[in-house]
């Protein structure tokens, strides 16, 4: 059983799809449901039929201190979509992006990549199964939702879906401080974008084997971005690019 208790994330989570969710709503003096998105997201589950259960306030706190008197349960699915490698890149556009992320390990970056995702219209993101952050409430909630639309594959070796992606045709990207300035990046129609774990980067083993490097320049004090900025950058140049 997973919950998430975000506004954005349950909206865009019943929007997506609901089957095997119900509502946990506080009812009583203490409720804090309160606001537009609430009533929204009350709405849209009596018009759809959703199933509502009411408890006191304390019952959700104890699930989410920070839920907003309104939680998602949904039934051994996790929070986000989550699909098979295979199937996406069978059906993946002529002109497509898509992300790897190598170990990234902080809730908030993966959710603030989701969004960005989302955003630059990425086709799938790639997380490794072990030593990253999993998909949680957390990632739902910096992702505002996003996480609810945006695939995501989960595999047990990253080099080997490397690997597959180089097969079904998209030309493969690292970011790393060493690579070409992405501002004279011509990228492929199908362009896959690896990014690194938040304190060591790109692991060696995939910086040898995507087709490319490319950077972000710096014109600071600092020597680097964080992980989520550096990903919507990149996603933006691709689209820059392409013209898209």
């Amino acid at each position: 059983m997973s919950y998430i208790s975000g506004l954005h994330g349950i909206l865009e989570q019943l929007r997506k799809g609901a089957d095997g969710c119900s509502l946990l709503v506080a009812e009583g003096p203490d409720a804090k449901r309160k606001g537009p998105r609430v009533r929204d997201i009350l709405e849209f589950a009596a018009k759809n039929k959703l199933p509502l259960q009411t408890l006191g306030q304390e019952s959700l706190d104890a699930i989410d201190p920070e839920n907003k008197g309104i939680i998602l349960r949904c039934a051994d699915r996790g929070t986000g979509q989550k699909a098979s490698l295979d199937q996406l890149l069978a059906e993946a556009p002529e002109s497509c992006l898509v992300l790897i992320l190598d170990h990234i390990e902080d809730p908030q970056n993966l959710g603030a990549i989701l969004r960005s995702a989302d955003a630059f219209g990425a086709f799938f993101v790639v997380v490794p199964t072990r030593r990253a952050s999993p998909m949680s409430d957390a990632v739902a909630r910096a992702s505002a939702g996003a996480s609810a639309w945006v695939p995501l594959v989960m595999v047990q070796n990253l080099a080997d879906a490397l690997a597959r992606i180089k097969k079904a045709g998209f030309w493969t990207y690292g970011a790393e401080m060493r690579g070409a300035a992405v501002e004279n990046c011509d990228f492929a129609e199908r362009s896959c974008l690896v990014l690194g774990n938040e304190g060591e980067g790109l692991s060696r083993l995939l910086s040898e084997r995507v087709d490319s490097l490319v950077s972000i320049p710096m014109r600071g004090h600092v020597d680097s971005l964080n992980v989520s900025v550096a990903a919507a950058i990149l996603m933006h140049e691709y689209r820059r690019s392409r013209r898209e």
